[in-house]
């Protein structure tokens, strides 16, 4: 009995199980550790790459944005200096024919006129001359008639302002009122010949009115 006790192999202590467990185990924990670490570190630096990326694409596309609408304000400026300039041209070439129309606007009545400033100076002449006031008095009228056709040619024509006509504000302008037989708010007599030019008034008819009998 003593011999198989001998023959009996020795038992391993319990306490080196325990201890060989847990290094074991802290050896898995720091392999996990390690390959958590190096895959984050992967995982950072491909982040990060993509960032930097990222980052620089949206630069160039900021810059190339940033080209393109300089670019379109610098056509739109000169568009507007263009159009600047076409106004102001147009601007000057509308007040230089303004300017030329009211100056020769009469050109054509003035023409017109010139030949009776001819026949003025011609009476005038004559009167110097010769004694014969009957002919001279024809002439002067002829000159006046032919004046007034030209007048009339051009839509002027005289006020008519006789002698009873009631007074119009719009066409008459009372010089004196004065007390007369005639009704009262009527012309007297005219002062002086006014006239229309077709439905504007050229000079108003100026006349004495009647205040009525005294």
């Amino acid at each position: 009995m003593e011999n198989e006790q001998n023959r009996r192999p020795p038992l391993r202590g319990v306490g080196n199980k325990v201890r060989d467990l847990y290094n074991t185990y802290v050896k898995n924990e720091e392999q996990v550790e390690h390959f958590e670490k190096q895959n984050t570190n992967e995982t950072s630096s491909d982040m990060s790459n993509e960032t930097v990326i990222d980052s620089d694409s949206a630069q160039s596309e900021s810059v190339k944005r940033t080209n393109e609408l300089e670019k379109e304000n610098g056509e739109l400026r000169d568009q507007a200096l263009r159009r600047t300039a076409e106004m102001e041209n147009m601007r000057r070439r509308f007040q230089k024919e303004k300017q030329e129309s009211e100056e020769y606007a009469n050109q054509r009545l003035l023409v017109q006129m010139l030949p009776i400033i001819d026949d003025l100076n011609n009476a005038l002449d004559a009167a110097r001359k010769i004694t014969d006031h009957e002919s001279l008095l024809k002439g002067i009228e002829m000159i006046a008639q032919k004046s007034i056709k030209i007048f009339e040619e051009a839509g002027v024509k005289p006020i008519k302002s006789d002698e009873g006509q009631a007074f119009d504000v719009e066409i008459h302008e009372a010089l004196a009122h004065i007390p007369s037989q005639i009704p009262e708010g009527h012309i007297v007599r005219e002062i002086q010949k006014g006239y229309m030019l077709r439905d504007k008034v050229l000079r108003y008819a100026k006349v004495v009115t009647s205040a009525g009998d005294a």
